[in-house]
């Protein structure tokens, strides 16, 4: 029994040290096939657009994974990717420098040691611009960006202290279905548009190229702290029932209402009052004080007015109003604002959406009034008008009508003063238009002029209809301008505008007898200007004939 239980223990030890043995040995072969299994594909792969040009693409983190593998394709080679990023450590990354419009796929492997997973499946994205739309009231301050198109749909009311911040290079469009639809910058809100010659910010209709027209949308309405000379606790603005803002009662003429820069307003205005002389317009200013600024702005074929200030001081520079359904500027209710190389530029007669409001019977460039004794709150009489009177400075302008075009109102003047209004012209062209170049209405306004509180000096005048009231009509006889520096040329305003009228390629640089005869601003009127003061210019017209054309880049001409 002995020696069994003996060979039998012997035998249970040796199959154990044969069992340790086979189980030391196989361990390395155990941690090679730990070591051989790869991190796990990573989940989630998500690509978002920042920008036009650039994605950030996201995925979950493997615990295991020491680092990651991103790689990129286009639509162009579909098959074909290529390593972005370098050697991530992190699960995100912001691929910048693509191509606007083009579709990318991305695809990602987690890496551990000398292994890496497979690579999850591709996403895909196709980059280019995003929608949303614009309505209600904004009552936070808010960016909107260049990778997205706006659409402003109703009444769209910044309030509440708020600011719009509209990023160079950003397009909004105006809802074509919902009439009247309008960005309306409220009492103590701003607007900090500022674009660039390369990247301006265009608000246009969004109807197609073509099918665009005057009224496809309501335009641009600021409201402001600034003086107004008409009195009332509550004057509201053009606008319809319910929708129209109180404008009355400010006190701040240096307020700041924001910026508007290389910005373009194309096919706004609408006629809210079936044709009783309420219209939005291409930018509306109501009381609008001169820390707000307009600098390398276009109104483009609008319903209404393309430039209108009630009251306020806003400062402006490098304006352009190209084709406008009614006045290129227009001014009343003591504004004293100041306009530094403005163009208006009439061509043809426009013809609105239909059912957004009718043609005008008195299109001018400029519409200068003080206060309209037709409303509520203004007076006009032979001793006085309301105060304090407008009085605004406007340097450097070329203005140009439509010759005698068929069609055209005998009353499309080039500058209208009446009711009471001052001001201060000078340096400038008005020409080719079909009624009348300087139009002095009334007897108080006349006294202005006068006492010197109303100037137009140093200008050009060609091709008007009569560029003078004739003696007995109105105020502004050719002898009231004697002494004002007054130059009339039979030649065509083609002599004013480079390249003729071509309207596919207009430049304004003057020419022959533009490029000379300008005069010095009094101090008073040419200080205060974008924190500094206005140029004074040897030439007259809205352009230097050696200095760089501020039109280029970022302004357009189209009627549809």
């Amino acid at each position: 029994m002995r020696d069994a239980n003996g060979a039998t223990a012997g035998a249970a030890r040796g199959a154990w040290s044969l069992l340790a043995l086979t189980t030391v040995l196989a361990l390395p072969a155990c941690k090679d096939a730990v070591e051989s299994v790869p991190p796990a594909v990573p989940a989630n792969l998500v690509v978002t657009q920042l920008t036009l040009t650039s994605v950030r693409v996201t995925w979950d983190a493997v615990s295991s994974a020491e680092s990651y593998v991103l790689e990129r394709a286009d639509a162009g080679n579909p098959g074909v990717f290529t390593q972005v990023g370098g050697t991530l450590a992190n699960p995100t990354h912001d691929d910048a420098g693509l191509t606007a419009g083009v579709s990318y796929s991305y695809r990602v492997a987690a890496v551990a040691g000398t292994l890496m997973s497979e690579y999850a499946t591709p996403v895909s994205i196709a980059t280019g611009l995003k929608t949303a739309t614009l309505n209600g009231n904004v009552t936070a301050s808010r960016t909107l960006k260049a990778d997205t198109v706006y659409t402003l749909s109703g009444y769209v009311k910044v309030t509440n202290g708020a600011t719009l911040t509209i990023e160079a290079g950003t397009r909004i469009v105006g809802d074509t279905t919902t009439p009247g639809s309008s960005l309306w910058i409220l009492r103590g809100a701003k607007i900090e548009a500022q674009g660039t010659a390369a990247q301006p910010i265009v608000f246009t209709s969004a109807r197609s190229a073509g099918n665009r027209a005057p009224g496809d949308w309501g335009g641009i309405v600021i409201v402001g702290n600034g003086i107004i000379n008409r009195t009332g606790a509550t004057i509201s603005t053009e606008g319809p029932a319910n929708i129209s803002e109180n404008y009355a009662g400010g006190n701040n003429n240096a307020d700041n209402s924001g910026t508007l820069k290389y910005a373009r307003i194309e096919f706004a205005g609408y006629d809210v009052s079936n044709g009783a002389g309420q219209e939005l317009n291409g930018v509306s200013m109501y009381a609008v004080g001169g820390g707000t600024r307009l600098e390398y702005v276009e109104v483009l074929s609008g319903l209404d007015d393309s430039f209108e200030f009630w009251g306020g001081a806003v400062q402006g520079r490098y304006l352009l109003s190209y084709e406008s359904g009614d006045d290129h500027y227009d001014w009343s209710e003591g504004f004293q604002g100041k306009l530094q190389h403005i163009v208006a530029f009439q061509s043809q007669r426009l013809v609105p959406r239909p059912g957004t409001g009718t043609v005008s019977s008195d299109p001018r460039s400029v519409e200068a009034d003080g206060c309209d004794p037709g409303v509520t709150g203004c007076s006009v009489t032979t001793t006085g008008a309301s105060e304090p009177y407008s009085n605004p400075t406007v340097a450097n302008f070329t203005f140009v009508g439509t010759g005698a075009l068929g069609g055209f109102p005998s009353d499309g003047n080039g500058i209208v003063f009446r009711r009471g209004t001052g001001g201060w012209l000078q340096n400038g062209v008005i020409a080719r238009f079909k009624g009348i170049g300087i139009n002095l209405r009334d007897a108080w306004t006349d006294s202005l002029h006068t006492r010197d509180s109303l100037g137009i000096k140093d200008v050009i005048l060609a091709e008007n209809g009569q560029n003078y009231d004739a003696v007995g009509s109105h105020f502004g006889q050719e002898t009231k301008f004697a002494s004002d520096n007054h130059r009339t040329a039979a030649t065509s305003a083609e002599l004013f505008v480079a390249n003729g009228l071509n309207t596919t390629s207009l430049d304004w640089t003057p020419a022959g007898a533009a490029t000379s005869g300008g005069g010095t601003l009094p101090a008073a009127r040419a200080a205060g200007f974008f924190g500094g003061t206005m140029d004074n210019t040897t030439y007259v017209g809205a352009a230097n004939p050696a200095g760089p054309k501020w039109w280029q880049g970022w302004s357009a001409y189209a009627v549809n």
